[in-house]
């Protein structure tokens, strides 16, 4: 996987991706142009972090399908009420991170525990 793959799977911008790594953001750019080639063991390193912090793989797939999900849910529940509380957002993001589960949520929305008056 090249170099501008591996940034664009992580959905991350230039300047945050090289932020990341302490990479300039010029190097990054000209990697990613083909200006110049990152020594093969750089990529290496980069993709096993990556895969490591759940940037890559099964674990960032399905946290990008939960937030995804979680997106379409707010723009219904915030149309049909007033708003969700600090606790609802705290538990989306428990959610996503993937330490709450679906039937977990979908029992305390049921119950309205979440949502604010």
């Amino acid at each position: 996987m090249s170099i501008k793959e591996l940034r664009a799977s992580t959905g991350l911008s230039q300047a945050r991706f090289a932020d990341m790594f302490s990479i300039p953001v010029a190097t990054l750019k000209d990697w990613e142009i083909g200006r110049r080639t990152p020594p093969g063991y750089v990529l290496g390193m980069i993709q096993t972090i990556l895969q490591h912090n759940g940037f890559l793989g099964e674990a960032f797939d399905a946290k990008e399908a939960r937030r995804k999900s979680v997106q379409k849910c707010l723009a219904i529940l915030l149309t049909a009420t007033k708003g969700p509380n600090d606790l609802f957002m705290q538990a989306l993001d428990s959610y996503i991170e993937g330490t709450l589960s679906l039937d977990e949520m979908e029992k305390k929305v049921d119950l309205l525990e979440y949502i604010g008056g």
